[in-house]
């Protein structure tokens, strides 16, 4: 078929905390800071459990992320420092997805790093990560009534919690309140819209016709798997034929196809939504933040950077459901180096990093969905006057959140086949009847799935 630019894991986490029943979500030495990242101040936040070490101790930190979490990162290390005198932190750039498990086998890799759920696995595979659930328990960190679930999952392999998340941030939709035409999306004399009903994929189509006027595009939607991922499972479908444990992508198949064609339908359209070319001129984040887009999809880690214009309001939806109410979620955690000379030291510095005092200082940044339960309900996170004005979106999305194959070829793949995915988007005449196969028989090439026993 020919496509026309235009109109037209749960048991796993029960185990790894050792009979823990968890609970579900409710509602250099420290380098000094730049212009852009503050210093920190003293926090009254209890010392670990465990030990202090006896003889002064340097970690490494790797961070990765914008300019505004990598202040952030040098803030909570600061804190942790202040409070730990005999403890000197010094903080490093890592690489991106594709590149970390490859640096991290280089002399000198950090004692602590960050990292994503889709890097994760290689990590486990490359044996480059120890496991930190009982250093952690050692030191009080309470699994079950503290964290988000989802967060643990993403980060469990081999009966162990591989590293600690501290980030379980959603798809929603960031709208503008001036644009969206809500009251025009249902009956007369119906209920409104609101975040806890959310709005169907016609709703949704609808609002972006509505806005789309000249100079103004209804939506932007990102071209990537994730995106797809998502309204698949929406519908009933998948794009990957285990959502764990994926040995290859399922685009092709019947149902799933059909599901893409309806999202391919609204992206496709120029009329709601900006071109390749448009957005090579300006991009969509920028676009969205002039009101030149009514509707965009994306993390919480967009919250930082549209608040740079001061002067523009937003807010933030639940994904459209095509059929059920579905998302999936980003998850970052902090990770302990297998080699690490220095594992306690450097396993009191995560319990302070994801706890209370730490999760709220990457909360501030606006950045993160706190894994940290008390944080999450704290004004750290919520962050009255401060736009999202609907911040308990992001909470409520995690309860229908999914997350990505756990599988160490997963970042490959997802690079490998990005060009594609942009053809899907982008390109005026495409054909799926061959692109789709071709896409799901690449995809084998990458998937190698890791078995969490």
């Amino acid at each position: 078929m020919f496509w026309q630019r235009g109109r037209a894991g749960a048991g796993l986490v029960a185990t790894l905390v050792l009979g823990t029943t968890l609970a579900g979500c409710s509602a250099a030495s420290v380098q000094s800071p730049g212009p852009d990242e503050p210093a920190a101040s003293a926090s009254s936040t209890p010392a670990p459990s465990s030990p202090a070490p006896s003889a002064p101790v340097t970690l490494s930190f790797g961070i990765s992320g914008d300019a505004t979490l990598r202040a952030a990162y040098r803030k909570l290390a600061q804190a942790y420092t202040n409070e730990h005198p005999d403890v000197t932190i010094e903080v490093e750039r890592v690489p991106g997805d594709e590149g970390l498990a490859e640096w991290l086998q280089q002399e000198g890799a950090p004692d602590v790093f960050v990292a994503s759920n889709a890097q994760a696995p290689a990590l486990v595979e490359n044996d480059l990560v120890q496991p930190v659930d009982q250093l952690l328990e050692d030191r009080d960190v309470s699994f079950g009534d503290g964290y988000q679930r989802l967060g643990l999952e993403a980060f469990s392999a081999d009966q162990a919690l591989q590293c600690m998340p501290y980030d379980v941030s959603p798809l929603v939709v960031f709208y503008n309140p001036g644009l969206v035409p809500f009251r025009r999306l249902v009956e007369p004399g119906a209920d409104p819209l609101t975040p806890e009903s959310g709005w169907t994929w016609e709703q949704f189509t609808e609002a972006a016709r509505l806005m789309s006027r000249k100079g103004v595009k209804g939506v932007y939607v990102e071209p990537s798997l994730r995106t797809l991922m998502a309204f698949a499972r929406s519908a009933g479908t998948d794009i990957v034929d285990d959502p764990r444990e994926a040995t290859t992508l399922t685009l092709s198949d019947d149902a799933t196809r059909a599901a893409l064609e309806e999202v391919l339908t609204v992206v496709r359209d120029p009329d709601l939504t900006p071109t390749a070319r448009q957005l090579e001129r300006r991009g969509a984040i920028s676009r969205f933040s002039h009101e030149q887009i009514g509707m965009i999809i994306g993390t919480r880690a967009l919250v930082p950077k549209l608040r740079k214009n001061s002067d523009f309001a937003f807010d933030v939806f639940p994904l459209p459901r095509l059929g059920r109410s579905r998302t999936v979620a980003e998850v970052t955690g902090y990770c302990l180096a297998a080699d690490s000379a220095h594992t306690e030291a450097a396993a009191d510095f995560v319990a302070f990093a994801a706890g209370e005092r730490g999760s709220a200082i990457l909360a501030e940044t606006g950045a993160v969905v706190p894994a940290n339960l008390p944080t999450l309900n704290s004004l750290s996170f919520t962050q009255p006057g401060e736009p999202p004005q609907s911040v308990l979106v992001f909470d409520d999305a995690l309860e229908k959140a999914t997350l990505v194959p756990f599988d160490p070829g997963w970042p490959e793949l997802v690079a490998a086949l990005q060009p594609d995915v942009a053809r899907m988007f982008n390109e005026p005449l495409i054909d799926l009847d061959q692109l789709l196969p071709q896409m799901d028989e690449r995809s084998r090439d990458f998937l190698e799935p890791l078995s969490p026993q």
